[in-house]
């Protein structure tokens, strides 16, 4: 268990958390998060590129990028290279090195955020190597202020666009286990390895906590956007192994896979056991894990290099006391261990079945038990408010005043 960060360090500054798209019902943590920075005192806006269809976040300040106007953008643009134009002629000239890997939108579209963080002095928190911090990385050079940068799991192995020198441009890195970790450091280099820490997508374990008694039947949910690397091929050909024939499982999430599995499902003759009811918000995602006997995410590395870290989906399961069966792939063994489910190889649809069927065989007691274990485990090492604190800390130190008397305010790192 890692110690609690400390209260003590320098005021909470504005921050603006920076995504891709918002709400999104794959990226709940975002929310989560900006919602526990405010209530550390941090006056938060999230700067989306463009709006979701997840369900609307009360209470957040949110602004859509591509939202704006074009006489907003032009106005914007004028007033950022009246004030930075040295800068901004290097971004153009930037802009030719990066476009080699990712696309490079024209200055004026991040104008407004620019105008916007000349405003108000906010600092930029990115979630997402990809496009988010590329805006964030050019706004801070624009600018001559740090950023920051969480880095999730696909926009380290499948996308890395321009990502060491993102890594090298950001004054902090997070990540949100020590799989992820360790890549981050190894592509930062020897130089900025230092400025990467972990620090956990964690859960509310009040907005995620059992009000009903458990099932104890045989139903078995996964969650999760439906490619490759979340393995649910593998949990759909388990169900069609001997000792499960009276098991359901329900797979939560859309994408690209959702046809594969529903022909794989009926190939194997268990249409009538598999149920794919798409996507749902983190409200229905909650009642689906209180009728689940087990959780599982069988992760594997897709064919792409593409992968997960730590799935957010098995903390709350776990917050639920919901016993889990996952892969030994990624981040996930971190967190799982035989007192709370069960960990099998990546792509072992037999291995996977034998685990599930070992757990649901278990009387309720046992069960229960290791609910109750993987409840007070995310208790210990995922709890949503420690793990922001920790990331407010580290926020706030990259505010602090330099010199040889400041305290350190930097919370202890795990070895990794």
């Amino acid at each position: 268990m890692r110690a609690r960060p400390s209260a003590h360090g320098p005021a909470p500054q504005p921050l603006e958390l920076w995504c891709d798209v918002f709400p999104s019902v794959s990226e709940t943590f975002v929310a989560a998060e900006a919602r526990q920075l405010a209530a550390l005192g941090h006056p938060v806006v999230v700067a989306a590129s463009e709006r979701g269809a997840g369900t609307p976040e009360p209470g957040l300040q949110v602004t859509y990028l591509w939202e704006a106007s074009t006489r907003t953008r032009v106005r914007a643009m004028v007033a950022v290279g009246a004030r930075h134009p040295v800068r901004c002629l290097a971004d153009l000239r930037d802009r030719r090195r990066w476009r080699v890997q990712e696309p490079v939108p024209p200055l004026r579209t991040l104008a407004p955020d620019l105008r916007r963080l000349m405003r108000s002095g906010a600092t930029v928190h990115a979630h997402f190597a990809t496009a988010p911090g590329l805006r964030a990385m050019r706004a801070s050079r624009i600018l001559a202020r740090p950023w920051s940068l969480t880095a999730h799991a696909d926009d380290i192995s499948a996308t890395p666009a321009n990502l060491p020198e993102k890594l090298r441009s950001a004054a902090l890195v997070t990540s949100g286990c020590a799989y992820t970790v360790t890549d981050l450091r190894n592509a930062a280099g020897t130089v900025a390895a230092g400025r990467v820490h972990e620090v956990v997508m964690g859960v509310d374990p009040e907005r995620f906590r059992r009000s009903g008694p458990r099932p104890h039947g045989r139903h078995v949910v996964a969650v999760g956007r439906l490619v490759e690397k979340k393995g649910f091929i593998h949990l759909v050909r388990a169900l069609a192994e001997p000792g499960l024939e009276d098991v359901s499982l329900t797979v939560v999430g859309d994408g690209p896979e959702a046809s594969a599995l529903t022909a794989e499902a009926a190939r194997l003759g268990l249409t009538d056991r598999v149920t794919l009811p798409g996507a749902m918000d983190s409200g229905a995602v909650r009642e689906t894990l209180a009728r689940a006997d087990v959780l599982a995410m069988p992760c594997v590395i897709a064919r792409d290099g593409d992968r997960d870290s730590l799935p957010v989906v098995v903390k709350e399961a776990m917050a639920m006391e919901v016993p889990v069966v996952v892969s030994d792939a990624v981040g996930l063994p971190e967190l799982v261990d035989e007192s709370c489910g069960r960990v099998v190889p990546a792509g072992d649809a037999t291995a996977l079945a034998g685990a599930l069927r070992e757990i649901l065989d278990m009387d309720a007691a046992h069960r229960d038990a290791l609910g109750r274990a993987g409840r007070a485990r995310v208790g210990e090492s995922a709890d949503l408010r420690t793990e922001t604190e920790r990331l407010s800390l580290l926020l706030r130190a990259l505010a602090a005043p330099r010199g040889g008397g400041r305290r350190r305010t930097t919370p202890r790192r795990r070895n990794v």
